[in-house]
C-alpha cells in the first residue's frame, strides 16, 4: 500500500521523501527511541506513516496547510489503520499551538520558514531532535545556476542561508548532505 502512495506522489507532483532520506530517518527513530514526533508539512501523509510504522508506541502530530493534501493524507493514514497514532491538523504551522513536548520535530514543510519553524518549536523539545530535509534542493543550494526561477533562486538562497546560520551556530548540528535532498539534525539536549 505504500508503494501506491509513492505511485500517487510521482504521478502527480507531489513532494515526498526520497528513498534514501526516509530510510534514514526510520533507522534514526529506531536508533534514539523516538516516541512523540511533530511534523511540519504532511503531505499526503507518507512520511507519517513511515514514521509511525516504525513501531506501535510511536505518536504523531502533523500539521499541513494545503486542504486537498491534508484530505489525501487523512485518507492514507486511515487506511493504515493509523488515526489513533496519527493526529493531522488542517492549518499553518505557525498557527500551531502546542504545549506537548516531543522527541522529534521533523520539518519538511515551507522551506523558507524553516528558521521560524525551528524557534517556534524549540521549546517543545527538552532533550531530543530536530530533523529538517530538502537541505540541498535538488541540488540547487550550492548552484543556483541549476533554476532560472526568480522565486526558486530566492528559496533557494533562505535554505542556504538557514543551512549556514545552523553550521556555525553553538547548537550540535549534523548535515548529512548525502542522504537523500540533503539532511539537518539538530541534537537539543
Amino acid at each position: 500500500m505504500i508503494e501506491m502512495i509513492k505511485k500517487f506522489a510521482k504521478e502527480n507532483d507531489v513532494p515526498i521523501m526520497m528513498d534514501e532520506g526516509i530510510s534514514f530517518l526510520v533507522d534514526f527513530i529506531k536508533e534514539n527511541n523516538v516516541k512523540n514526533i511533530l511534523e511540519i508539512g504532511s503531505g499526503i501523509g507518507f512520511s507519517s506513516i513511515m514514521m509511525a510504522n516504525v513501531s506501535d508506541d510511536i505518536f504523531i502530530d502533523t500539521v499541513e496547510l494545503d486542504k486537498e493534501r491534508y484530505l489525501l493524507a487523512l485518507d492514507n493514514i486511515n487506511k493504515f489503520n493509523l488515526d489513533k497514532r496519527i493526529n493531522i491538523y488542517n492549518l499553518d504551522a505557525l498557527k500551531f499551538n502546542s504545549d506537548k513536548k516531543y522527541d522529534l520535530v521533523f520539518i519538511d514543510g515551507p522551506k523558507a520558514q524553516y528558521k521560524k519553524h525551528f524557534e517556534m518549536f524549540f521549546n517543545n523539545v527538552d532533550k531530543g531532535y530536530f530533523v529538517f530535509d530538502n537541505i540541498n534542493f535538488h541540488g540547487m543550494v550550492d548552484n543556483p545556476n541549476l533554476t532560472n526561477n526568480r522565486n526558486t533562486r530566492a528559496l533557494v538562497r533562505k535554505i542556504k542561508k538557514f543551512r549556514d546560520e545552523m553550521l556555525d551556530s553553538d547548537y550540535n548540528v549534523k548535515y548529512y548532505k548525502d542522504i537523500g535532498d540533503g539532511i539537518i539534525i539538530i541534537k537539543k539536549e
